[in-house]
């Protein structure tokens, strides 16, 4: 199976985790307008793992600031075990805080994208839509398990200049919150 099929919401076997009644109303609504139908909903990092280590998702979308396990915890936990059934499943995590230091930690916890909450669907689609079109290999070591966060950092062409300048001075207070494009660059 692709990855384009497994991310297509028709056909994926969809978790989404938060311990938002209102929340996971919206985000099951716009899982539905999406056409999903196998959707998946637990309302807490434990629940969510009996799910996990029983079944197999194609795509699992957390909240991140949830009671006792957050969703950064149980990020780490799916990725603790690499003969676990969603040991390498695409993870999104979902904040409403997106300082720079909580998108670092979900990036360094295996998380495959960060959204901002409220989810804006054209926002969760286009992470789908981009994690099934560019794979990135699954790294495993002992420090790191998850997509590979490494990108190229090839010298620019000539008469080129750099184009992110803004962006890394924005970045330089750790716990200004981000935009979603700056998440996205991050990733």
């Amino acid at each position: 199976m692709t990855a384009a099929t497994r991310l297509n919401p028709a056909r994926a076997a969809i978790l989404a985790v938060d311990d938002s009644p209102q929340a996971m109303e919206i985000l099951s609504q716009i899982l539905l307008g999406f056409g999903a139908t196998k959707a998946a909903k637990c309302h807490s990092a434990r629940d969510a793992k009996r799910l996990l280590a029983s079944e197999t998702f194609n795509l699992a979308i957390i909240d991140d600031d949830m009671p006792g396990e957050d969703g950064y915890d149980l990020t780490q936990w799916v990725r603790l075990d690499p003969g676990g059934r969603n040991y390498t499943a695409p993870i999104i995590i979902a904040t409403s805080n997106p300082a720079r230091s909580r998108i670092l930690k979900a990036r360094d916890c295996g998380a495959n994208a960060v959204i901002t909450k409220p989810i804006i669907p054209a926002v969760l689609l286009q992470r789908m839509e981009r994690m099934a079109r560019i794979t990135r290999p699954f790294v495993t070591s002992d420090s790191y398990r998850g997509p590979d966060r490494r990108f190229q950092n090839l010298p620019l062409p000539d008469g080129v200049s750099e184009r992110r300048m803004e962006a890394l001075r924005l970045m330089e207070a750790p716990e200004r919150e981000l935009s979603q494009d700056e998440i996205n660059s991050l990733f």
